[in-house]
């Protein structure tokens, strides 16, 4: 039976009331509960709950999440924390390691045990949060200890500072310092007790230029100074230049990030800085009072006598106990003692450094640490000095090969005088200079210290500024670049690299291949860009027509190379940006060979630096090439994008290769050899690694026959569907076969047949694959004057642009052009190359015009600065 509509209303009414009547009586009770415990002990009991247990409790009412949120309660929490860590060892150990793309940094924490399955150290820990923005590789942590549970990264290459709390699990992005030019600096986080506010304090030895020899300037997070950079109150005193330049010298050189102790930032100088060893060995600056003082140097120094210059410093200062402790290593001193010894200033009016600890390097337990290159003591933890259960943290850092170095953290008894190893893992460090790798390693502290947003990251956070976003991310580029003159929160959002990155993915997330033509320039440049579809729809022009050969590379992370026979430019064809680069006269005064895809003697390919988000060149040039003879000299340079320094050497290709261009893949360049020079006359596939900047070869399929004179087939290397193709052109047979690469094994692509084709053929013009459509299968071919569409069904090609006849359109609404991304266009006859078709019926322009070039591009905001960041903290 149908009921009526009072019956189907009448259930919802009474689930409604139902659900008023549990909340009330749910109210009532926290209200009884409440009133039945005194306000004092409530918050006697929720001060000693760790930090995830009070996030927690936020959610049970409005009442208790104003008071666990409340700055008297932080500082509650906190006094309690501080105390129960006198009794117990910290909660866990931080460090920091690359994400796999390096373009972020991930926060790791691990115990203070070994594994408790097999009894060894960790390889890894467990993942707290990931800091995006942050490039992974070259983050430094600032503080050893954490001060009162903040703790200072530093983004070397991005010159950003990060204040985080691994306990909260927040992080925030300090704005850009107001000294952008430095020599060198250092920069630490410490605490003011009386306005209970964090300052980050850096300290910077400027240019020889300058006027001022060091500054000081300071950073307050929600402060009342605001969102800025400010000098502190008193100054650097001119007495004191010569020992802060020192200091900061010292920090630089041998990574020794300043310690907070006694409500002080202390930094160590090194005597090898002075003409005699000084009297004074370590800066200190008051947080609360912002003034510099120094404090006398311990008694193994000899003041008045000649310092040891060289090698790494053999000291560094740690906060042990709440005092300021001198770690002394004695493995490469004069002494050859193999002792650690511990250093402590109780007191610092009368400057006496006492001997706390002596550490036996010599025996069995301690070999990792005997063998280790650099060897840092970043804390302790135990009741007081005199604890059974005290134990000394010690990481370490071995070199391995390259850039790899084997990070260790282990915890030392001096009771027992065990040594044990919690967490041993290999890191990879990229810096621009050589010097030892900084630190990684902190520890936790459970604590609810806030983590203050910036005002920029406050103003991206709003509404307004995530619709504002999402607008941004649907214009073209040109449209974004225009809009970052409308306001400055619009320019902070559209240089964001977050922005950046997102704009990219979300224009490019179809991998529809985009073409766009080099037209001749109007400007100083030689060239220009002209959407494809523009030129299509408007006949070229002795004005539009290059002036100068030029060879474009495939789109590499958002920027094309344009090539021309004496520059090289990066260029973003989106937005219009371009930088030019000399990577180097020719060498060799013979003539090139001439095809579409060669320009001087030179072979310039684009690659991508994943560890410094930096594009580079690796150009080759040949100082000797002669076939006849087979003989060949060639040299390597490789060139940083990002950098005013000059190309650097590099080593040679273990095989000459040829005149194509290469393809990049994943990190890697790809070369085809050139078999008409050397010993070998195999073709083989010559490869070469950024990050160990070392050259390879990799075995060509076994279906390419060997090169002979009688030979006329061409092979060269390409990249279709992010994976490594090689191409054996047969001009006897009109047939392009293409192989890709997959797990190590070469498999047949397919095979492209041109002989009902004249217009590509391969006997007269050089036929590259640039890209292979995923819906529909067909491949976009280009001969430098043509670009068309092959149907490997049907064996077909669609002409879509020829530069040998008056481009005339019709309708675009099919596929081809949708596989381009190119708008439709009503106005309009077939590009379509029938068979029947000739090239002496078609309408041709001058032969001797250097025609447009075609070219693969991504639609991104990809640019570099014309002035260059400071590559290093220290």
């Amino acid at each position: 039976m149908r009921r009526s509509r009072e019956e189907d209303i009448m259930p919802r009414e009474v689930s409604e009331r139902r659900r008023r009547r549990r909340r009330a009586h749910m109210a009532t009770a926290r209200d009884d509960c409440g009133a039945s415990l005194p306000y004092e002990m409530i918050i006697e009991i929720l001060q000693w709950l760790p930090v995830k247990s009070v996030f927690r409790f936020r959610a049970v009412c409005r009442s208790w999440a104003a008071l666990l949120s409340s700055d008297e309660f932080r500082r509650l929490h906190m006094s309690v924390a501080k105390d129960a860590r006198r009794r117990a060892p910290p909660a866990k150990l931080l460090y920091i390691s690359p994400t796999a793309t390096f373009d972020s940094t991930a926060v790791y924490s691990c115990p203070f045990s070994p594994s408790s399955s097999s009894g060894r150290p960790r390889d890894r820990g467990d993942l707290l949060f990931t800091i995006d923005g942050a490039r992974g590789n070259c983050v430094e942590v600032a503080t050893p200890a954490p001060c009162r549970g903040l703790t200072l990264l530093y983004d070397a290459l991005g010159g950003a500072f990060y204040i985080c709390n691994a306990a909260t699990r927040a992080a925030t992005r300090l704005p850009a310092s107001t000294e952008e030019r430095a020599a060198r600096s250092t920069a630490g986080l410490g605490f003011d007790a009386h306005t209970d506010e964090y300052k980050v304090v850096r300290l910077i030895n400027r240019l020889c230029h300058q006027k001022d020899m060091v500054r000081c300037e300071i950073y307050t997070p929600g402060g009342r100074f605001g969102d800025r950079w400010r000098p502190p109150a008193g100054g650097v005193p001119l007495s004191l230049h010569q020992f802060v330049y020192a200091a900061v010298t010292n920090a630089e050189l041998n990574k020794l990030p300043p310690v907070f102790a006694k409500g002080c930032l202390h930094w160590l100088m090194r005597p090898a800085s002075f003409t005699t060893t000084p009297s004074v060995a370590v800066v200190s600056f008051s947080v609360t009072e912002e003034t510099f003082t120094c404090l006398r140097s311990p008694p193994f120094w000899v003041p008045g006598a000649p310092p040891i210059r060289y090698g790494l410093s053999e000291e560094q200062l740690v906060e042990m106990d709440d005092q300021l402790c001198l770690v002394r290593d004695t493995r490469n001193t004069m002494l050859y003692a193999n002792v650690l010894e511990i250093w402590k200033l109780p007191d610092y009016s009368s400057g006496d450094w006492l001997l706390s600890h002596r550490i036996n390097l010599s025996s069995h337990l301690a070999r990792d640490l005997r063998e280790s290159q650099i060897l840092r003591v970043i804390g302790c933890f135990g009741i007081n000095s005199s604890s059974p259960r005290k134990k000394i943290v010690v990481t370490t850092s071995k070199h391995k090969i390259f850039d790899k170095y084997q990070k260790m953290v282990h915890t030392y008894d001096p009771r027992s005088e065990a040594l044990e190893t919690i967490l041993s893992i290999t890191e990879t460090h990229s810096t621009p200079y050589y010097g030892p790798p900084s630190s990684r390693f902190s520890f936790i502290q459970e604590t609810l210290a806030p983590v203050h947003k910036t005002d920029e990251e406050i103003a991206l956070s709003s509404d307004l500024a995530k619709v504002i976003r999402e607008i941004l991310l649907r214009l073209p580029a040109k449209a974004v670049v225009h809009s970052k003159f409308v306001c400055k929160q619009w320019f902070r959002l559209i240089e964001s690299e977050n922005f950046i990155q997102s704009y990219f993915q979300h224009k490019n997330m179809d991998k529809r291949p985009k073409v766009m033509l080099l037209v001749k320039g109007t400007g100083q440049l030689a060239f220009s860009f002209s959407p494809l579809n523009k030129c299509i729809q408007e006949a070229p022009s002795n004005s539009t027509l290059l002036d100068t050969k030029v060879v474009c590379s495939k789109p590499c992370h958002g920027l094309n190379l344009v090539s021309t026979e004496t520059r090289d430019y990066l260029c973003n064809p989106c937005t219009g940006f371009h930088r030019g680069y000399s990577l180097g006269p020719s060498l060799l005064q013979s003539k090139a060979e001439e095809h579409a895809f060669t320009v001087g003697n030179k072979n310039v390919g684009l690659t991508f630096d994943p560890l410094t988000h930096q594009h580079v060149m690796v150009a080759i040039f040949y100082r000797q090439k002669d076939f006849k003879s087979r003989q060949y000299d060639l040299t390597c340079t490789l060139r940083w994008c990002n950098s005013r320094d000059r190309p650097q050497r590099s080593s040679v290709p273990p095989l000459p290769v040829n005149d194509m261009p290469p393809a990049y893949v994943e990190g890697m360049l790809y070369w085809m050899s050139e078999p008409r020079l050397g010993r070998s006359c195999e073709w083989t596939i010559v490869s070469f690694n950024l990050a160990t900047r070392i050259f390879d070869v990799v075995p060509c399929p076994s279906w390419f026959a060997r090169w002979n004179s009688r030979n006329r087939c061409r092979a060269f290397v390409v990249e279709l569907e992010g994976v490594l193709c090689a191409v054996l052109a047969d001009p006897v047979a009109e047939k392009l076969d293409v192989w890709k690469l997959e797990r190590g094994q070469w498999g047949r692509a397919f095979t492209i047949h041109l002989e009902a084709y004249p217009d590509y053929s391969l006997k007269t013009s050089v036929v590259v694959p640039l890209a292979v459509d995923h819906d529909y299968g067909r491949i976009l071919l280009n001969t430098g004057r043509k670009i068309g569409l092959y149907d490997p069904v049907e064996q077909a090609i669609q002409n879509l642009y020829s530069l040998d006849q008056v481009p005339v359109v019709r309708s675009c609404s099919s596929p081809h052009h949708k596989f381009l991304d190119m708008p439709s266009t009503s106005a309009a006859n077939s590009l379509t190359c029938s068979k029947e078709d000739s090239a002496a019926e078609m309408n041709r322009m001058d032969s001797k015009m250097i025609p447009c070039v075609p070219m693969l591009y991504e639609e991104s905001l990809a640019c570099y600065t014309r002035v260059a960041k400071k590559q290093l903290l220290w």
